[in-house]
């Protein structure tokens, strides 16, 4: 039987319907049940709909808005059973109670969920309450039962996950990076003018919106993850996409500093790049950004966990890259001219190879934990 329920929930998913829409639909189920089962309450439909309100994207959220939604009811009721004291049931009074149940909430930060249900509380309360006996200890119990449900529904079925979201962010933030290198590299073989020069600077400050979104990608997977204890893997996972993405922001300040430094260069003289760059320099420049673009895509190998040679792999390709910058800094200080800003360019190129280095060092135990 419940095999027979599992394949059928996978066809529906299958179909296109959200998880989340499934939960709320057992969230609702379970603790209408439970509010009966427990406490033998006829209808508790409170139950229900707090669990349907309290339902969010993330267990974080659940549980936030679960605490404002019990603690609008709390402050409802006690709203409503003390101006019973005072005032008959009428129009006044209805208004009199929904205001201070409403400044209450709003005074106390009840947030967007407590405050109107400590309106509606009260109201309920005031009108609904004088007429059945126990109505709000009813309200209180069938909430809460509402809320745990909610938030044990989101935390043991299909837990919100958006580490995979992180993580293809930043893939994309890498390749991004990687082709900036990639067409400078190309457009220096075939003589790098001032115009292709400033095309690739403005490229390269264009990749921060890919950065942006890297953080926000982030920022939304800590908050899915949080609160959630049977999650451990994936905010171990998370800890390791933050450092990538902390490696990742450096090397594309790099390729910022890269593309601007070239710009400088070659503006010297827009009708002949040759004169600006010789040629013997622009290629072996094109060279070592050839291998620091590999460099990045093998990197990429190592963030989704391809294999641990890649490791390997990117240290031959840095250790290549190396060797190519003390060959052409030895050239740059023989050849006439003044070559601050190519110093600059393998300064940053420096940086980056260091950076990638240390990074990979550190992430193939954690990307690969039995190597």
């Amino acid at each position: 039987m419940s095999q027979h329920l599992w394949s059928s929930l996978r066809r529906l998913l299958a179909t296109g319907i959200d998880a989340q829409v499934l939960k709320t639909g057992i969230a609702a189920g379970t603790s209408w049940y439970l509010a009966q089962w427990l406490f033998k309450t006829p209808r508790p439909y409170f139950a229900p709909l707090a669990a349907i309100l309290s339902l969010q994207v993330s267990v974080a959220d659940s549980i936030s808005k679960g605490i404002q939604r019990v603690a609008g009811v709390g402050a409802g009721i006690a709203v409503a059973i003390f101006a019973g004291h005072f005032f008959r049931l009428s129009a006044l009074s209805v208004g009199i109670v929904v205001y201070i149940a409403v400044f209450l909430a709003t005074r106390l930060h009840m947030g967007p969920q407590g405050i109107p249900q400590a309106a509606i509380t009260a109201l309920l309360v005031m009108t609904v309450g004088r007429s059945a006996s126990g109505y709000a200890w009813v309200r209180v119990v069938d909430t809460a039962i509402g809320v745990m449900v909610a938030v044990l529904v989101n935390a043991l079925i299909w837990p919100p996950d958006a580490t995979k979201a992180a993580e293809t962010a930043i893939i994309t933030l890498a390749h991004a990076v990687a082709d900036v290198l990639l067409s400078i590299r190309q457009d220096l073989i075939d003589g790098l003018s001032a115009a292709e020069a400033n095309q690739h600077l403005l490229r390269a400050r264009h990749v921060d919106e890919s950065l942006e979104t890297v953080r926000d990608a982030i920022r939304r997977a800590e908050k899915s993850l949080k609160w959630n204890v049977l999650m451990v893997r994936r905010r171990r996972r998370l800890k390791t996409l933050r450092q990538v993405a902390i490696v990742l922001e450096h090397t594309l300040s790099q390729a910022r500093g890269i593309a601007r430094s070239l710009f400088v260069t070659v503006e010297r003289d827009t009708q002949d790049p040759y004169l600006a760059l010789p040629e013997s320099i622009a290629t072996q420049l094109a060279d070592l950004l050839a291998l620091m673009g590999s460099a990045l895509q093998t990197y990429i190998r190592i963030i989704v966990g391809v294999h641990p040679d890649a490791a390997y792999q990117l240290e031959k390709t840095l250790k290549q890259a190396s060797k190519r910058q003390r060959l052409l800094l030895q050239e740059i200080r023989v050849s006439a001219g003044d070559w601050l800003d190519l110093a600059a360019v393998l300064a940053d190129i420096e940086k980056m190879t260091e950076d990638l280095l240390v990074s990979a060092r550190l992430l193939v135990p954690l990307v690969f934990p039995s190597t």
